[in-house]
């Protein structure tokens, strides 16, 4: 039971994440940074919360349908957006 009250903390985080990438990508600043008219910036954000938005409706299917140990797939994956996002960004940034 607090492994998934725990999970559905998690995927709500994803889910407020890729919001508030689409946010930014809107708005056209992220954090500190404005990226107005960068079509690679635009593009990695609108992908990066695609791939998040996903992940998160993957994890509450797998949540209440399979085993617990699959709820590591969720994890896995959007550990893997952030960081591929975060390095992605990085370098465009330079």
């Amino acid at each position: 039971m607090v492994l998934k009250v725990l999970m559905l903390i998690f995927i709500l985080l994803v889910f407020i994440t890729a919001w508030y990438l689409i946010r930014s990508k809107n708005k056209g600043q992220f954090i500190i940074f404005t990226f107005i008219g960068n079509r690679k910036i635009n593009t990695l954000f609108s992908v990066t919360s695609l791939v998040l938005v996903l992940t998160g409706i993957v994890g509450i299917i797998i949540l209440f349908t399979l085993p617990k140990i699959f709820n590591f797939i969720t994890l896995i994956i959007a550990a893997m957006a952030i960081s591929i996002f975060s390095f992605t960004f990085m370098n465009l940034n330079e």
